[in-house]
């Protein structure tokens, strides 16, 4: 890996230069469908060809490296010229990255087999619940802990999530519509007796640059890469590809503005 180079165009001169892999690196989550790998290892799904796309537009070449949540998050924080994927834009999360383009949008909420009396309308209320799944470091895990909640149940990934609510350990679990569609078709797990009891808010997901000692110009690079590349016939085709693609999966979704939505259209 270390004998694969960088190339970048500089933007004020045009004059090529290299830099070695170990200078910058594009670091991506597993969120099937839209990321995913295959038993070779490759890895495939609509936000994968966009971020190639990308980079391709922006005169890049690298390899794209899966992470564990926890480790993607952090190294896009405190190492340079780490590109990352795909990260939920919020408040307390503003000031660490450059936020190059949105990729996804969708809507976090609550969902439980356990009927409420009434309905819920606030986090606070939250703590009816005996305990909420919820996958570690994510956006939705941040938010219940920025509310002290006291009940909440961490996991490594969604599948287990879904799993603990299924088998009774957790009461409740944040999530998305398209995340509980997904993930209880993909275990043949019978969701139907999940309710949505309560609807946070509408989120939006991001091509994320490292902060921490990236130059400038990269950044303006990436992003200027980014609005051409979603205005190209090449991503248009390749849109329209994976949502043939996806059609007969149960998500919801629809290609606007060179944004993903995780709902009908």
């Amino acid at each position: 890996m270390n004998s694969i180079l960088i190339i970048l165009f500089s933007l004020n001169s045009g004059a090529l230069f290299a830099q070695s892999s170990k200078d910058f690196w594009v670091l991506a989550y597993p969120e099937p469908p839209f990321i995913e790998q295959t038993e070779k290892g490759q890895l495939t799904g609509l936000l994968v060809d966009e971020v190639k796309g990308i980079l391709a537009t922006a005169g890049i070449r690298q390899q794209i490296l899966l992470a564990p949540w926890k480790r993607l998050e952090q190294e896009a924080k405190v190492k340079a010229n780490v590109l990352a994927f795909a990260l939920t834009r919020t408040s307390e999360r503003e000031d660490s990255y450059h936020w190059i383009t949105p990729l996804t949008a969708n809507v976090y909420s609550v969902y439980s087999p356990h009927k409420q009396l009434k309905p819920l309308n606030s986090l606070e209320q939250l703590s009816e619940f005996d305990s909420i799944a919820v996958l570690e470091n994510d956006v939705r895990h941040k938010i219940l802990q920025a509310q002290n909640a006291k009940n909440v149940h961490v996991y490594s990934n969604w599948s287990d999530a879904i799993d603990s609510v299924v088998n009774k350990q957790s009461s409740a679990i944040f999530f998305s519509d398209a995340g509980m569609q997904y993930f209880c078709r993909e275990q043949g797990k019978d969701c139907n007796q999940f309710e949505r009891v309560f609807m946070y808010e509408r989120t939006v997901t991001y091509l994320t640059l490292s902060k921490v000692g990236t130059n400038t110009e990269l950044v303006n690079r990436l992003k200027s890469a980014a609005n051409r590349y979603k205005h190209s016939d090449a991503f248009k085709l390749i849109s329209k590809n994976w949502l043939k693609q996806y059609q007969n999966l149960p998500i919801p979704m629809h290609m606007e503005d060179g944004v993903l939505n995780l709902w009908n259209k």
